[in-house]
């Protein structure tokens, strides 16, 4: 590291270099997994809404506003439950949590696939959402305690990277399991998958802090700890983050990802159902066009993840991506009639509203002290999706009345809002 650890602290380069690469492998990694499979489980109804059987099975043929409580039911658990994780992580630590909300989401998985009536998938996903409430905190909580000012770019990227796979995982194998056993063995499914893949990588790989792990090395925690964001000096900005209730900054950033979260959770419920019904793609097309989305976004937040820590700048990024997407979002979904060049517009839009949801947390962690991070991530959780969780309902109350031509006007004034948010930050030198 040219620019970060200098020889008078007495550290090894050696050591130095080891420390950075084994915080990717035990920390980076495993959040990106854990992110993989969560969005798999909270993205798969979009999937499985699209199925013509399943809405049969739970009488909801012709009631969309009711088929949005779905993700909607999703989004209140998730939404309420961060404040609570946030301060349970200062209380237990990051670890304990993400093992706790593991086991809960896998129950979940069990009970949505058991579920007879859209009542009790309702509540099985109410209770998923809380059992992933802790995702955001306890990512940003990893990402500040292991990763310095300068890689939190890259490291968000990272575990934001597999939320993005998730969709995509979700949107093939999910279609696979319901078009071969019905989509009572896609939750099945994914039930197993919950606890048997990320629940051992947590306990097993990850700790609250370098100086918890066992494979680092007195030397390397000290290279850690020195240069983490708490003992760096960033001009103004460190004088203001005492009481983030009071800084505006933090409530504007909060904002953008309510908006880009009703964004993001209105289009993730009906795109494979806009694909199959305004598109008119058949309902295994649409679970892979649902894909062909998110591995084109997993792109664009790592490589905007690398830029922005190259130039240390997050508000033009997250307040661009957005802004374009809004726009993006209104010629794709309806102004353009061909199908295919309607999705690659479609597609690129997803990934412009990405960037601005990537840019959200470095934003965080540099506007709030580390020893607030977590209940400051809780906050913000909470009132962001307190903001997204009418957005699968309210637009599928839009779609019954007025078609997709308002749901996709509702979304693209929405996602550009949260752009406006974050570039108000650009020139303060965020």
């Amino acid at each position: 590291m040219a620019n970060g650890l200098g020889s008078n602290m007495g550290v090894d380069q050696n050591l130095v270099t080891g420390s950075l690469r084994l915080r990717w492998w035990y920390i980076a990694l495993p959040l990106a997994i854990v992110g993989l499979v969560n969005m798999m489980d909270r993205t798969a109804i979009g999937v499985v809404m699209a199925n013509k059987q399943f809405l049969q099975d739970l009488n909801l043929v012709g009631r969309p506003a009711v088929t949005g409580l779905l993700m909607s039911g999703f989004l209140v658990g998730y939404g309420l439950s961060p404040i609570v994780w946030g301060y349970a992580i200062r209380w237990r630590g990051a670890r304990l949590c993400a093992i706790a909300g593991i086991i809960i989401w896998g129950a979940t998985m069990v009970l949505s696939g058991a579920a007879h009536t859209a009542g009790q998938l309702i509540t099985a996903r109410i209770i998923l959402g809380i059992g992933e409430g802790f995702a955001f905190p306890v990512a940003n909580v990893f990402v500040a305690n292991w990763f310095l000012t300068k890689e939190r770019g890259r490291a968000n990227s990272v575990w934001l990277s597999g939320m993005n796979l998730g969709p995509v995982v979700a949107g093939v194998l999910v279609a696979a399991l319901v078009g071969a056993g019905g989509w009572r063995m896609a939750f099945y499914t994914l039930a197993a998958i919950s606890l048997l893949i990320p629940l051992p990588l947590v306990i097993f790989l990850m700790r609250d802090r370098p100086s918890q792990h066992p494979r680092i090395s007195p030397e390397e925690v000290r290279a850690i700890e020195e240069e983490s964001p708490a003992k760096i000096a960033v001009g103004p900005k460190t004088k203001e983050k005492q009481s983030y209730i009071r800084n505006y900054r933090f409530w504007l950033v909060t904002l953008a990802w309510g908006c880009d979260n009703i964004y993001f959770w209105g289009w993730a419920t009906w795109m494979p159902t806009y694909f199959r019904t305004a598109r008119h793609f058949s309902f295994q097309a649409a679970g892979y066009l649902y894909s062909l989305n998110y591995l084109v976004t997993l792109a664009s937040v790592l490589g905007f993840g690398y830029l922005s820590d190259r130039i240390q700048r997050r508000a033009p990024f997250g307040g661009v991506g957005p802004i374009v997407a809004g726009i993006l979002m209104f010629l794709g979904g309806s102004v353009i009639a061909d199908p295919y060049w309607s999705l690659a517009v479609l597609v690129i839009a997803l990934a412009c509203q990405q960037i601005g949801f990537l840019m959200v947390h470095p934003l965080l962690q540099t506007i709030v002290p580390k020893s607030s991070l977590s209940a400051a991530v809780g906050l913000a959780t909470l009132v962001s999706f307190l903001m997204a969780m009418i957005s699968p309902t309210l637009a599928g109350w839009l779609l019954g009345i007025s078609g997709f031509g308002a749901v996709i006007l509702f979304f693209s004034v929405t996602v550009a809002m949260a752009g406006v948010f974050v570039l108000s930050l650009a020139k303060e030198g965020y």
